[in-house]
């Protein structure tokens, strides 16, 4: 129970991992590189200053308290005011301290105004080493430090120490440093993963313009990791052994086509030959339908599978699937939104539209087709009036060969190969053929072909 609590937490993490992380490999690839550089470029700027940057200061903080005593004593040593000028002349120019001497008594003694590391260092040594009543004031501007000692003879002693005497000037070069190779560490990352991830990006594409049955020309990565050129080659296999497979259905179903039509032909031209008769226009009925359900059987196994892809018109062939259904008793409506340029197979889409708006006819008497442009796709959809389909059947009767009873009987449709055979077209475009009640109280069928 205890692992799989463990288990059960670091799911969680990862699935609020997966929803928050960027989408893309590249995005993500580069967090993966860049948050451990810039932690690593935290950490040691954490411990520069934490351990060199303090230990500094405190040294200096150190070696601050010597020469404030050694001018104490020379203070208490050389008392008359020449030695006095002397004194202060040579610490402001040799020490780097501004000193000046009062009568008076040190302020009483607070905590600095706000907390600094050389006020830290500063206090601590003062206490440590002088042994005297002292004032610290860290707020007087100007990059100094007011310090005020009281002296053994009654004077207070006021020292302007300015803070280059108590830290080292090497802090800005260090932060330019870290960012300076930091910027050059990311962009080195970024060169890298975008030349790693070229490839992928283009098997990518490949794979994509295969599924929407596009031509994938020949492509090789010379560049890139191993695994992304086995991939690049199990791909390019795939692509051979489909065009091959595709080849030879075509092949085979043409030698079928021609063995059975051949039968066919001579049970017609016997037919014909014989008396008319009752029987004999049962016999030839029968001889029409199946050849009727040998075309449409081939028709649905062949799937338009040899027609190259262009860019065609789909205004112009959803006009022509109109001006052949408009023979009909049926009145049939066209619109279109947006750039109806597509690069489809035109004969395999117009063959789907027909096929969908001939269902629709035998059923309704009013049809509308209407194309609209996405940013991703292009969606056709065809209603009509009819009686529709139960929502519980949409999906059987994409199934070859498969028709509903009662109203959609093989008296009024055909051999049940309408609708997969659309489907089997829109999903050799990489898109999809779904049903929908209409808003004209019949069936919606909708096709999408992805741009």
């Amino acid at each position: 129970m205890k692992w799989t609590a463990v288990r059960d937490i670091f799911e969680r993490i990862a699935q609020w991992s997966d929803k928050h992380s960027p989408q893309t490999l590249f995005a993500r690839a580069l967090l993966i590189i860049v948050v451990p550089m810039l932690l690593l470029q935290a950490l040691s700027a954490w411990w520069f200053y934490s351990q060199r940057g303090d230990n500094v200061t405190n040294r200096l903080a150190i070696l601050l308290v010597r020469d404030l005593r050694l001018l104490i004593s020379l203070r208490s040593d050389f008392p008359d005011d020449e030695h006095r000028q002397w004194i202060l002349r040579r610490s402001a120019q040799d020490l780097l301290l501004f000193v000046s001497f009062r009568k008076g008594i040190v302020r009483p003694f607070k905590e600095p105004e706000y907390f600094d590391i050389v006020a830290r260092e500063v206090q601590g040594a003062l206490n440590a080493d002088l042994k005297r009543p002292f004032f610290l004031d860290n707020n007087i501007g100007g990059g100094q430090l007011l310090i005020e000692i009281q002296l053994p003879d009654g004077d207070v002693m006021d020292v302007l120490v300015p803070h280059v005497r108590l830290t080292f000037g090497s802090s800005f070069a260090y932060v330019l440093a870290q960012l300076g190779l930091a910027l050059v560490l990311f962009g080195l990352a970024i060169w890298f993963m975008r030349r790693e991830l070229v490839p992928i990006e283009h098997l990518g594409v490949a794979a994509d313009a295969l599924g929407k049955g596009r031509d994938v020309p020949d492509f090789a990565f010379s560049g890139g990791t191993r695994e992304v050129r086995n991939a690049a080659t199990a791909f390019h296999t795939m692509r051979i052994r489909l065009r091959r497979s595709i080849q030879q259905r075509t092949e085979m179903l043409a030698g079928v086509s021609h063995d059975l039509r051949t039968p066919l032909t001579r049970m017609k031209l016997s037919l014909a030959l014989l008396p008319d008769s009752p029987e004999t226009r049962e016999l030839a009925g029968d001889v029409d339908d199946m050849q009727r359900m040998i075309e449409g059987y081939l028709a649905f196994a062949r799937g338009e599978g040899d027609e190259d892809p262009v860019m065609s018109d789909l205004s112009e062939i959803l006009e022509d699937v109109a001006a052949g259904a408009r023979h009909g008793s049926a009145t049939l409506e066209v619109a279109w939104k947006g750039d109806m340029n597509v690069e489809l197979r035109p004969i395999a889409i117009k063959r789907c539209v027909t096929n969908i708006v001939s269902n629709a006819q035998r059923y309704a008497s009013e049809i509308r087709i209407e194309a609209v442009r996405g940013r991703t796709a292009v969606e056709i959809t065809v209603d009509d009036n009819g009686p529709g389909i139960p929502p519980e059947n949409y999906e059987d009767v994409f199934r070859p060969f498969f028709r509903l009873d009662q109203s959609r009987n093989a008296e009024t449709g055909g051999v049940g190969l309408g609708l997969s055979i659309a489907r089997d077209v829109a999903r050799s475009h990489g898109g999809e053929v779904t049903l929908a009640p209409s808003p004209l109280g019949g069936l919606r069928v909708t096709v999408r072909i992805p741009l």
